[in-house]
C-alpha cells in the first residue's frame, strides 16, 4: 500500500488542554555565584511540563478534580500492571496524550481505555453492555469521550494494531471491527482508529520494557521485572504513528518521531539499546569515557526519538569537565523528554530523568561536577534560585573506609 498520506478533513474531538502559565522562581542566593548561559537556556520548563512535574492534574484537564478521585478510588490502584499498578499507567496515558496537545475527548479516552475491559485486559470498572453502566462514565467524561471509549474497549486491538502496522493504512471509509464478545459490527470511522491509533502509541511507550520484548521474542517464562532493559516496540510504534498522521484524520499531530513523519528501523533500534544498555552498564567508566561517549552518539544516531543516551553522555562529558557539550547533550535529552511527556528506560520514573537532566544542565553552568560520593549525593538543584551554598564534596565515606582498612592492617 501507498505511503502517501490522503488530505483529508479532520472530525474534531474537542478542545485540546487548556493553556498553562510559565514558572517564576524565587531569588537565588546573593552569595552563590551564578552559572553560565548553558543553564540558563535549560532552565524554564515547557508550561504543560511544569504541570506534570508539580502534579497539577487540573491544568491539563480542568475537570481533572472530577474524574482523577473517582478512578483512584476504584480498584485501578490493586491491580498489577506491567512496572507499576494499573492507575498510574492509565494517568501516564492520559498525562502524555494532554502533552501531545490531543483534544479532550481523546485524552480522556487515554485514561479510561480499559474502563469497559478490553480486548487485551480482563478487568473493567464501568458495565459496557448497560445503558445504565454506560451513562455513569459518560456523566464523568462526556458524551465524545465515552463513545470512543466504548468502541475501543469492543473491537479487537490486536487487529487495529496489525492494520496500522502491516497496512501501514486506514481505509477512507473507515473500518468494520467484530465485536469481541457478541460477534456484532462495529464501524469505527477514520477519524475514531486514528484516535485510538494516537491512544496506542502513548499506551505502548509507557509501559513497556525488555521483560515484555524477551517474551514477545519467544521467552514466555521469563521472570518478571528481568533486567529492566529498554523496550524494543519503538520500530511498531513508529509504524503505528505513521499510519496515524497519514490517515487517521487527526486534529493535532503528536510530536514524537518528528511528527509521526519516520519508522524506525528494527535493526537500527535493536543496535541503539545494545550500546546503551553496555554504556549505562558500566559500574566504573574510568578510562573508557571517550569509547562510551562515542557509542552513545552512534546509538543517538540509530535511534534518534530516545532521550536517555543524551543524559548518560552528558554525565560522562561532565566528569571530563566538557562542559559546553554536556550542556549540549542535556538540552538534546530536554528536548526528547519535553516531545514524549516520557520515558524510555523505565528504570526511573519520567519526573527523575527530567529532574536530572536540568541538573545536569544546571551544573555545566557552573563548570562544576562533583567527584566523591557526598558531592554527587548532593546535587538536585535544577535552577539558580534554588542552589542555597556549595555542593558537599568533602563528605567521601568511601575514602574514609579504605583508609580504615588501611588502619586495620
Amino acid at each position: 500500500s501507498s505511503l502517501r498520506a490522503r488530505k483529508i478533513p479532520a472530525r474534531s474531538f474537542g478542545p485540546a488542554c487548556v493553556p498553562l502559565q510559565p514558572a517564576r522562581w524565587a531569588m537565588a542566593n546573593p552569595s552563590e555565584p551564578t552559572p553560565n548561559g548553558h543553564a540558563e537556556a535549560g532552565a524554564e520548563l515547557p508550561p504543560v511540563i511544569r504541570a506534570i512535574l508539580h502534579e497539577d492534574a487540573t491544568a491539563l484537564d480542568p475537570d481533572a478534580g472530577k474524574f482523577l478521585p473517582v478512578l483512584r478510588a476504584s480498584s485501578a490502584p490493586e491491580i498489577w500492571h506491567k512496572h507499576g499498578h494499573f492507575y498510574s499507567h492509565l494517568h501516564d496515558v492520559w498525562q502524555m496524550l494532554c502533552a501531545w496537545g490531543q483534544p479532550q475527548a481523546i485524552c480522556r479516552l487515554g485514561l479510561f481505555h480499559s474502563a469497559y475491559s478490553n480486548s487485551f485486559v480482563s478487568m473493567n470498572l464501568y458495565d459496557p453492555d448497560t445503558e445504565k453502566g454506560r451513562a455513569e462514565l459518560r456523566a464523568l467524561v462526556g458524551k465524545d469521550a465515552e463513545a470512543l471509549i466504548w468502541k475501543f474497549c469492543v473491537i479487537d486491538r490486536q487487529t487495529l494494531e496489525d492494520m496500522a502496522v502491516q497496512s501501514v493504512a486506514i481505509p477512507a471509509e473507515g473500518k468494520t471491527f467484530t465485536h469481541i464478545r457478541t460477534g456484532e459490527p462495529v464501524h469505527c470511522s477514520a477519524s475514531e482508529v486514528g484516535a485510538f491509533l494516537v491512544e496506542t502509541i502513548a499506551d505502548y511507550q509507557d509501559q513497556s520494557f525488555g521483560w515484555q520484548t524477551d517474551m514477545e521474542d519467544g521467552l514466555t517464562q521469563a521472570l518478571w521485572p528481568g533486567l529492566f532493559k529498554p523496550t524494543l516496540r519503538m520500530c511498531k510504534v513508529s509504524k503505528i504513528a505513521w499510519t496515524a498522521r497519514a490517515h487517521g484524520r487527526l486534529d493535532v499531530v503528536p510530536p514524537v518521531f518528528n511528527g509521526c513523519t519516520a519508522i524506525l528501523k528494527y535493526e537500527d533500534e535493536k543496535a541503539a539499546r545494545d550500546l546503551y544498555w553496555d554504556a549505562v552498564s558500566q559500574q566504573q567508566p574510568k578510562g573508557k569515557h571517550e569509547e562510551l561517549v562515542g557509542d552513545l552518539l552512534k546509538c543517538s544516531q540509530l535511534n534518534p526519538f530516545v532521550a536517555e543516551p543524551h543524559v548518560v553522555r552528558a554525565q560522562l562529558l561532565m566528569q571530563r569537565g566538557q562542559w559546553s557539550q554536556a550542556a549540549d547533550a542535556a538540552k538534546s535529552a530536554l528536548k526528547l523528554f519535553y516531545e514524549w511527556a516520557t520515558q524510555w528506560d523505565n528504570r526511573m520514573p519520567y519526573t527523575a530523568w527530567v529532574s536530572w537532566t536540568r541538573c545536569i544542565l544546571l551544573q555545566s553552568g557552573y563548570k562544576e561536577w562533583p567527584s566523591t560520593h557526598g558531592g554527587v549525593e548532593s546535587l538536585g538543584a535544577v535552577h539558580p534560585s534554588q542552589r542555597f551554598r556549595a555542593l558537599n564534596q568533602e563528605r567521601d565515606i568511601g575514602a574514609k573506609r579504605k583508609r580504615e582498612d588501611v588502619d586495620a592492617q
